[in-house]
């Protein structure tokens, strides 16, 4: 079969999009200029024109912040070129033509910006083969599928092990927080816990409907090892929910600890279980 469009997506990756976008958007603000040029209109309203360019390098390189200042110098600079004819004439003739220019240039700043971020984390996402959660920023259950299929072949190969350490919690302390507030909490959760591991450990989010569930994967850890970890990811993500407004009770979680090989059949179901999530969310 021949590659999706994400895949081609993925593969161009976004240092090589955006190198396109720009010299697609400068070859078309470029034509642009000249048919306007060619048409014998005002030199100003060329001028006006190309201070779109400007613009658009900001928000393709800097976001929506960087368009959005770009706009305003635009406007700067555009009701200075007017200047001369509104000393003239008076400022009442040119309000309705600066207004729409200074909208026309706000509005590309931040939309351009803003699609220009979303084509930027929607290739990052690509890159990465869909394995970041959207919620959290920490891996997803795809990346659980894969990630210990590959720790179980180094563990029968090399007669090492691995450790998992699983937190299921209820989503209603969550789910019950205003929507902006639920997307920061969780944001930040992902932060903490990825900041909180070793460079070697994956942490993994996923969400059922009913729980949010918390995975680490934990190389070169016996069981021990992961008994002490457990109760420290128990009672950080706990403390953290709970100086945020959604705090759950002990007896709420569920928390508990495998190793394999040894408990060959419990991490076979918490697979079985992670490969449903998957299938829901990559339909």
């Amino acid at each position: 079969m021949g590659a999706t469009f994400s895949d081609r997506l993925s593969k161009l990756g976004y240092s090589k999009a955006r190198r396109l976008l720009v010299l697609t958007g400068l070859i078309i603000l470029a034509v642009v200029a000249a048919v306007i040029y060619a048409r014998r209109v005002d030199g100003i309203e060329v001028a006006a024109t190309l201070l779109f360019v400007p613009i658009f390098l900001a928000f393709v390189f800097r976001g929506v912040v960087g368009g959005l200042v770009a706009a305003v110098a635009a406007i700067g600079v555009y009701t200075a070129l007017r200047y001369p004819a509104i000393d003239a004439i008076g400022a009442s003739e040119f309000t309705g033509l600066i207004t729409s220019r200074a909208a026309a240039y706000l509005i590309f700043g931040a939309v351009g910006g803003w699609s220009t971020q979303v084509l930027e984390g929607s290739l990052e996402k690509l890159e990465l083969y869909d394995e970041i959660d959207d919620q959290t920023g920490l891996y997803n259950a795809r990346h659980l599928l894969q990630q210990t299929e590959l720790e179980m072949a180094r563990a029968r190969r090399y007669q090492t092990l691995f450790s998992l350490v699983v937190l299921d919690l209820p989503s209603g302390p969550i789910s019950g927080l205003r929507a902006r507030a639920r997307r920061t909490i969780l944001r930040d959760l992902g932060r903490q816990l990825r900041e909180g591991v070793r460079t070697v450990d994956h942490v993994i989010h996923a969400h059922d409907g009913d729980r949010h569930r918390l995975v680490a994967i934990l190389p070169e850890t016996s069981l021990e090892g992961a008994e002490v970890f457990r109760g420290r990811f128990d009672e950080r993500v706990r403390s953290f929910l709970a100086a945020r407004g959604a705090a759950i009770a002990e007896a709420d979680v569920r928390a508990r600890a495998m190793t394999f090989p040894g408990d060959d059949e419990g991490v076979d179901a918490l697979r079985a279980e992670f490969q449903r999530i998957d299938a829901i969310q990559h339909r």
